[in-house]
């Protein structure tokens, strides 16, 4: 399956900073993407109790995932919004099982892995996870960005989705500009059918509950970007078609 995101699709992206697009991945593949997750072997990246639920680096662990984010279905989503160039720059999993269950307060995701750490203005509070550099970068860096969630299990009002505050995702907001915002304006709940997809931008302001279901929430959450970072800073990885990998940051 190619899908395109129609122009309602991409007008809702620049407007609100999210769509939701159903039946991008098929069930053999789901199905192949959910075995990779269970198999990936014990690491500092995994987080693991009965099931792995959360993973870091998720492209260093899982060729699967990096074939995902550079497959058309996929990226026929991504490249109307960011340009043909765009490539993948991070991935992560996440579920919410019995046992490994949490909620997330209203935020906004403000850092990118990079390949190094560097004194550059406006890139700001760096830290390593995991062995990997992470900073804050510009918005202007983070308004040309976009991440996709991609569904491997029904998400519905039961089971921590996604909640958004539409129109959020122009700026950076201090606590009490989102008290305000999110007084002034309503949420959003986000349920996706298994194999459909989310996409947001990172600034876009963002929550979940926990879930209140014994079933799987299985989400690999890819990141996207189309431009180059500043004074030899590289990206920590890119994929996409081959013409556009960087010798350091390609796989």
């Amino acid at each position: 399956m190619t899908p395109s995101p129609n122009a309602d699709s991409v007008c809702q992206f620049a407007q609100d900073g999210y769509f939701i697009r159903e039946a991008v991945i098929g069930l053999e593949e789901i199905e192949q993407l959910r075995s990779a997750m269970s198999s990936l072997p014990d690491g500092e990246e995994i987080r693991r109790k009965t099931n792995v639920y959360g993973v870091r680096n998720l492209f260093d662990l899982s060729p699967e995932v990096r074939a995902l984010a550079g497959q058309l279905s996929i990226r026929n989503l991504v490249t109307p919004i960011l340009g043909p160039r765009a490539f993948a720059v991070r991935a992560v999993f996440f579920d919410k099982v019995p046992g490994a269950n949490w909620s997330l307060a209203w935020h906004q995701d403000t850092t990118i892995a990079v390949n190094g750490r560097g004194e550059i203005p406006g890139f700001d509070g760096w830290s390593q996870k995991i062995g990997v550099w992470h900073v804050q970068p510009p918005v202007s860096v983070l308004a040309n960005m976009v991440a996709v969630r991609v569904h491997l299990d029904e998400c519905s009002n039961d089971n921590g989705p996604l909640r958004v505050l539409p129109g959020s995702h122009h700026q950076i907001w201090t606590t009490a500009q989102v008290v305000e915002w999110k007084s002034s304006k309503p949420e959003i709940i986000c349920p996706v059918g298994c194999g459909g997809v989310l996409l947001m931008s990172p600034l876009a302001l963002h929550a979940s509950s926990a879930s209140k279901s014994v079933l799987h929430r299985r989400v690999i959450h890819i990141e996207f970007a189309a431009q180059n970072l500043p004074n030899g800073l590289d990206w920590y990885r890119r994929i996409g078609p081959a013409s556009i990998y960087s010798a350091r940051g390609s796989d």
